[in-house]
């Protein structure tokens, strides 16, 4: 290819036309019917504000890990009370102290819960320490 100038171009070689487009009917036609829909685009932006919401949903708010935090230390200190009440109820070593600590642990946290099936388990746990206090209470007066 030859350069000559800035304004002069070669002329272009023609294409020559091969009859009609294989897939029958005209180009006029192809518009006309429309374009098969593409979902696939507003999919991908839905899915796209969808991962954006959960990640916003996925940072931790230290609020919210701080009481989740002390939510386990409160259930690691009533766990550790009721394990000291059975090894002393094991080992024959139970005492109405052991009883009264698990009853105050239970009191003391009670108010702290909003789980309805964790606030029916403390009461159960209570229940059964008062009920083992009286026992206790009678047959101390007993002797």
């Amino acid at each position: 290819m030859k350069i000559e100038g800035p304004n002069k171009t070669q002329k272009t070689s023609e294409t020559k036309k091969k009859g009609k487009v294989s897939g029958g009917g005209s180009f006029g036609d192809l518009i006309g019917a429309g374009a098969p829909s593409v979902g696939g685009s507003n999919a991908t932006q839905s899915i796209a504000h969808l991962e954006s919401l959960l990640a916003v949903q996925g940072t931790d708010d230290p609020a919210e890990k701080a009481k989740r935090n002390k939510m386990h230390i409160r259930a690691d200190h009533l766990l550790d009370q009721l394990e000291n009440l059975r090894m002393a109820l094991l080992t024959g070593q139970l005492t109405v102290g052991h009883v009264i600590d698990i009853a105050d642990v239970v009191a003391s946290h009670r108010e702290k819960i909003s789980d309805p099936e964790m606030t029916a388990l403390l009461d159960e746990i209570d229940l059964r320490a008062q009920v083992e206090i009286a026992k206790m209470r009678v047959s101390l007066r007993s002797l």
